[in-house]
């Protein structure tokens, strides 16, 4: 497993960590077992952060849309609305796939999506009302 979560009660926020070789797979494990935390619907918020050795280059804009998307809309339910999450990206050439996500426009319906150099600002947006 190359991912880690926890909760942090004093800022509500789901924090989850990822590490190694980064596959949709496992992003999408890491969100399921979130969205059925105990805690997830008084919080919606989750921050991710990539460890600087993160490889996320077995991802694509088709596993986005083929895989990633049914995923969203089926778990919409468990999910609930105003779901919010931060990458934070600390390695610039790391990111392009998900700088790519973050604009595709058919996901905001369903979970509310952004990129960050910085883990204050992401938490800044993710907390914004």
């Amino acid at each position: 497993m190359s991912y880690a979560y926890r909760y942090d009660r004093d800022l509500g926020v789901f924090i989850i960590r990822f590490s190694g070789a980064v596959d949709m797979a496992e992003i999408l494990k890491s969100d399921h077992e979130l969205i059925h935390e105990p805690d997830w619907p008084g919080s919606r918020r989750i921050l991710t952060r990539l460890d600087p050795e993160a490889d996320l280059s077995a991802l694509t804009v088709e596993q986005y849309l083929e895989v990633a998307m049914p995923y969203m809309e089926a778990s919409q339910a468990q999910r609930g609305p105003g779901t919010r999450e931060a990458w934070v990206v600390p390695e610039r050439w790391n990111s392009p796939i998900i700088q790519v996500w973050q604009h595709l426009p058919m996901k905001d319906g369903l979970h509310e999506f952004a990129v960050f150099d910085e883990e204050a600002d992401a938490l800044a947006w993710l907390l914004a009302e």
